[in-house]
């Protein structure tokens, strides 16, 4: 009985502890696990990234900011009127300041840091700048350099150099005495509030066409500079500065092409129909003749000059001369038919009506002629 109770207290000893240390156990173990608690927990906030100063608009400057420009046209390479583009290579200087961009010297080293090429497109990129882009591009530029500095008081001179083809609307109607305004045309992405185009004496001073520019056929002057706004697809008021380049075309190659076929034209049958005396028949046949050729040269006046207009100086001399080429057809099929003179009083009559007319109707025709030239030179 004795041996019975203590083989009866050791057992319950023995389950007590392994009772004991599996429960301590669990225990260790719900601690050591991630709660499963149904309630939900707060996500953790992120970190908000540093603001660089540098990328942000100017602080501590009156508004709207002013960008100083000066443009330099290096060369004039093409004008080509039917596309409406011309090609130049130019120089583009601009010029703000933006104390976020200010630096201590002592620190950096120098008082003006400096880069160039790739480097310059990369720290334009990764600071504020005015986002200024030239708005007439027509394609991608053929060359382009660019230099970028930066000043300790935090202002900032960019230039670039590029060689592009820009668009340009030609006014042809006083073809071949025209002049047009090679447009250059910069715009900024910051509406008018915030940003404007201004120009100092220096930039004015810096721009223009420093040395004689050789280009075919024109004559190149001078460059003048035309403030403006436009309307933004966001519907502000942008600054827009347009650099106008003025040339005069040469006409010394274009005359002899279209004005000597057009007299020769004129000129044969005005002397069989006016001042000779052949029969009707080889009159009128000249006048037709003269016509269809008249016909074949501004055909080919078009093809020439593909981009001409109805209102150009030719065309409106070759209307002139349809119109005396009509009129000496008419003349000749009335006034100056044998078997049309009763009609007009007698054969005395119609012969001094044939002598005025032989000599009023080309010199109304030259007068008008000069009068179309002279207004389109003028």
């Amino acid at each position: 009985m004795l041996n019975f109770l203590r083989i009866t207290i050791i057992a319950g000893l023995c389950s007590f502890l392994i009772l004991g240390f599996g429960s301590v156990a669990a225990y260790a173990q719900d601690q050591a696990a991630p709660a499963t608690s149904s309630t939900p927990t707060t996500p953790a906030i992120p970190k908000t990234p540093a603001v660089n100063p540098a990328n942000e608009f100017p602080s501590n400057v009156q508004k709207p900011l002013k960008v100083e420009v000066a443009l330099v046209i290096n060369n004039i390479s093409k004008i080509i009127d039917a596309a409406g583009t011309f090609t130049a290579d130019i120089d583009l200087r601009l010029r703000w300041d933006n104390p976020n961009q200010s630096f201590d010297p002592k620190t950096v080293g120098v008082s003006e840091q400096s880069f160039i090429g790739e480097e310059a497109t990369a720290k334009l990129a990764s600071i504020w700048n005015p986002k200024v882009a030239i708005a007439n591009l027509a394609e991608k530029p053929f060359k382009q350099e660019s230099e970028l500095y930066l000043n300790a008081n935090g202002s900032a001179i960019y230039l670039q150099r590029l060689t592009g083809t820009f668009e340009a609307k030609y006014k042809l109607g006083n073809f071949p005495f025209d002049r047009q305004l090679l447009p250059i045309r910069l715009t900024s992405k910051y509406n008018s509030n915030k940003v404007i185009f201004w120009q100092d004496q220096d930039d004015i001073d810096f721009s223009g066409i420093p040395q004689e520019i050789r280009l075919a056929g024109w004559n190149t002057g001078s460059v003048s500079f035309i403030p403006s706004n436009f309307k933004g697809l966001d519907g502000d008021s942008h600054p827009q500065l347009e650099a106008q380049i003025g040339v005069q075309r040469n006409p010394a190659s274009h005359l002899p092409g279209v004005f000597i076929p057009l007299f020769l034209v004129l000129f044969v049958p005005t002397i069989v129909a006016l001042w000779s005396n052949t029969d009707l028949d080889k009159r009128i046949s000249a006048w037709a003749a003269s016509i269809l050729t008249m016909v074949a040269l501004s055909f080919t006046i078009s093809v020439r000059y593909p981009a001409l207009g109805i209102e150009n100086v030719f065309f409106q001399v070759i209307w002139l001369g349809f119109a005396f080429q009509f009129l000496g057809l008419a003349v000749n099929s009335t006034i100056m038919n044998p078997s049309l003179e009763k009609v007009f009083g007698g054969k005395y009559i119609v012969a001094e009506l044939a002598n005025f007319l032989r000599w009023s109707l080309p010199l109304g025709l030259l007068i008008l002629v000069c009068r179309v030239v002279l207004l389109a030179i003028v």
